[in-house]
């Protein structure tokens, strides 16, 4: 069966739903392929839900604050509760030697205007009792929210396909048809879908999309592992608290590289995210492990003994699931993408962002939208370009 559409979606995570919803919005007709049988059996679906703004750094920051705005009025506009919960966050140390890094963070985030404040262990431990006695310093901020994943993408596919979206399940991209430098139809088992616009937003298999239209797109799984536990009661002050060895394991490749600590070389760093329910989820790792998604046990362990440490109420309550999931990392540099590209002309790209994606989602739909409808966008991608990549296939695809 042939089809004709405006713009094609390869991918029906956080990402490629919320890019559907922003285009459908302004009557673009969209079709979203999905090779998995449902919505988030991905990424989207094996992730905390958290989005702690002082976590990011430029230029991404900017991309952060905006996206975590829309998500306040997020779950009126597409008539679907995500859970929204303005919860703020706590980047806190167990070690005394990262004092002066807290506070470096600490001078950073308010510089880029973020309204933080740094509390020392003791206090820290009066306005959160569930705390432990190693955490000797903190910085809080209450621009950070966390949501639903599940309900964030199953919600903007709802959104979406009111307004008239299609969705293809179960259904894989065979090939793709290209004619005098632009992408004149998308080939699966049982369609032939000729678009205007093909938008690649397949996450860690973004890669292998990139192949069919002749591009090397420099993504590769990035394996994240999460404990999700029973239910407990609500954390007096806060429910999403980091620790600051995240923003070395995230963002700091060559430190990871260099460390002779094998929780560090596994990315290990402490993320723990309270939902309303009174489930922790707890994470997270790191792991450069090819498209493998097994639950590892040595992972695990250091994920538990590392929220025992910030925590240590958890070693007292049930574990009820553990799950992994494979995150699209860019490693040139760990940046999104957010692009067009030279050629095939009408082929975007919406992958790469890593752990991150969840919060970024409603401004890359946002954003994307635009690049498809107006030529350009209401913040600056030009960071984000693909055109920053040079000689692609000469690059070692392991970075640690």
């Amino acid at each position: 069966m042939n089809k004709v559409v405006d713009v094609v979606i390869i991918g029906a995570g956080v990402i490629g739903c919320s890019i559907a919803y922003n285009l459908a919005k302004k009557g673009v007709k969209v079709a979203v392929v999905e090779k998995k049988i449902g919505l988030s059996f991905g990424a989207s679906g094996t992730n905390h839900g958290g989005c702690p703004l002082q976590l990011f750094e430029p230029p991404v920051l900017e991309l952060a604050r905006e996206s975590i705005k829309l998500y306040k009025d997020l779950s009126d506009q597409i008539g679907y509760d995500v859970e929204y919960e303005n919860v703020g966050s706590l980047v806190c140390s167990v070690n005394e030697k990262q004092y002066p890094d807290i506070e470096k963070h600490f001078r950073k985030k308010k510089e880029e205007g973020i309204n933080v404040h740094l509390i020392e262990g003791k206090k820290l431990r009066e306005m959160e009792p569930t705390l432990g006695k190693d955490v000797v310093v903190g910085v809080e901020e209450w621009e950070s929210c966390t949501v639903n994943p599940f309900k964030v993408n199953y919600g903007f596919a709802y959104a979406a396909k009111k307004l008239g979206t299609e969705f293809f399940f179960s259904t894989e991209v065979k090939k793709m048809e290209i004619k005098k430098g632009e992408i004149v139809s998308i080939v699966t088992e049982s369609e032939k879908i000729k678009p205007r616009f093909v938008v690649n937003a397949a996450g860690a298999w973004s890669c292998k999309v990139g192949e069919m239209a002749g591009i090397t797109v420099p993504i590769i799984p990035r394996k994240g592992q999460i404990i999700v536990t029973e239910s407990v009661p609500l954390n007096k002050r806060w429910r999403q608290i980091s620790d600051a060895d995240y923003l070395t394991t995230a963002f700091n490749l060559e430190a990871v590289k260099k460390s002779k600590d094998p929780r560090i070389k596994l990315g290990v760093a402490g993320v723990f995210v309270q939902e309303n329910t009174g489930n922790w989820t707890i994470g997270s790792s790191r792991e450069f492990a090819g498209y493998d998604n097994k639950v590892t046990i040595t992972t695990v362990r250091h994920i538990a003994k590392r929220a025992i440490k910030f925590i240590p109420k958890l070693k007292e309550i049930n574990c009820i699931r553990i799950f992994a999931g494979l995150r699209p990392f860019c490693y040139i540099d760990g940046l999104p993408i957010i692009s067009k590209v030279e050629n095939p002309g009408n082929f975007i790209l919406a992958t790469g962002h890593a752990g991150e994606g969840i919060t970024l989602a409603p401004i890359t739909g946002k954003l994307v939208s635009e690049l498809i409808t107006e030529g350009k966008t209401s913040l600056p991608i030009e960071p984000f370009s693909f055109s920053r990549f040079k000689n692609i296939k000469n690059i070692n695809k392991t970075p640690v």
